[in-house]
């Protein structure tokens, strides 16, 4: 049979009172005290009944966090940021995720409320309405990512992408190239499709010609595919601007086997800056999101919600920027009168414009 914490109290020759405030962290208590509740609660091997306390105060002690997919390298780091700040505030991290696909979303939606958790945010952008509609019915804040508008229950956490995308092209521009490809993600990804029509916009900006865009998988697979096809054109780009870090790595490869020097033939730029990308061959330039930030950011408006009378949701954004590393370098031609920024450099803007010239899987 389980131990209770009556059965605690007596061993330790304490009140239940005191061994819930050595459970809770709710009052100090002197350290012989504390020392023999602990020793008790070794002994007994005393769990805490989360189930009744759920049934005494309505919610747990836990938070959740919705996202699509654990495979892809950008979200694990999210996901570790976002639990960071949970257990610092003393709670724990329910985990759910989606694959894209709608009947894994019901059922994370579905575990959210029955856990009651305090919270959730749904960090993809892949959660149909009704299911949104779902957790504000059974009350619960909600955090999302690009949220339209937030109120109460709502909350909102967005990317501004602009901000790495614009020096990117830039730099790109600098270097002296003119035509670019693009290999993005799926289109009916709202985030695939929100970055591929910026990375339009700043190409067109700069004066540059769009050669030819590519629909991804927003995987290795899809810039495999992508730099196959834009490399056998008869005027193939002289620079690749790609939705992600995995699809610029697949991109990278691809050109290699097809005895396309990077960077000396062609520049890749990808997204994300997953933990890898610096360790490719070479390193690769890539429009950083700040997975910490975001993290945190999302926990905290998620905190503040949750604790306020009003239960009013507020709105962070969180800024992309851009680093050159190995795989970005001058057209042949320009070589001589373009310089490459340093490995490393960070979102500043680097083009002298002339107005002659000029006019998330993502």
């Amino acid at each position: 049979m389980a131990a209770l914490m009556g059965d605690v109290a007596r061993r330790a020759g304490v009140s239940i009172t005191t061994v819930s405030h050595v459970m809770n962290g709710t009052r100090e208590i002197a350290p012989a005290t504390r020392e023999r509740v602990l020793d008790a609660i070794k002994a007994l091997h005393y769990y805490k009944n989360n189930s009744a306390r759920l049934l005494v105060r309505g919610n747990s002690d836990t938070v959740g966090l919705i996202i699509s997919d654990i495979e892809n390298p950008f979200l694990p780091e999210l996901v570790k940021s976002f639990e960071r700040a949970a257990a610092a505030a003393g709670l724990e991290l329910l985990l759910g995720m989606t694959n894209y696909e709608k009947k894994k979303a019901e059922v994370a939606v579905r575990r959210m409320i029955e856990s009651r958790v305090r919270g959730v945010a749904v960090m993809t952008s892949q959660l149909d309405d009704d299911l949104f509609d779902r957790l504000l019915q059974a009350e619960l804040p909600v955090v999302m990512l690009d949220a339209p508008k937030v109120g109460r229950l709502k909350g909102s956490i967005s990317i501004d992408y602009t901000a790495g995308i614009l020096p990117a092209v830039e730099h790109l521009y600098r270097l002296g190239h003119r035509n670019v490809g693009i290999i993005h993600g799926p289109l009916q990804v709202v985030s695939a499709s929100h970055y591929f029509e910026l990375i339009q916009d700043a190409v067109a900006e700069n004066g540059m010609r769009l050669v030819r865009a590519i629909e991804g998988d927003g995987g290795a697979p899809g810039g495999v595919h992508g730099a196959r096809a834009l490399l056998s054109m008869k005027r193939p780009p002289t620079a690749i601007l790609c939705g992600n870090d995995l699809t610029a790595i697949g991109a990278l490869g691809t050109a290699t086997r097809m005895g396309r020097s990077v960077p000396g033939d062609l520049s890749i730029i990808g997204c994300d800056d997953i933990a890898m990308a610096s360790y490719s061959q070479p390193s690769l330039s890539t429009v950083r999101i700040p997975r910490d930030a975001m993290g945190q950011q999302a926990f905290q408006l998620l905190a503040r919600m949750a604790g306020s009378k009003s239960r009013r949701g507020g709105a962070a954004v969180v800024a992309a920027d851009y680093i050159a590393r190995g795989s970005t370098g001058a057209v042949r031609s320009t070589r001589s009168g373009a310089k490459p920024l340093p490995d490393g450099t960070r979102g500043i803007s680097l083009v002298e414009r002339d107005s002659g010239q000029r006019g998330n899987t993502r």
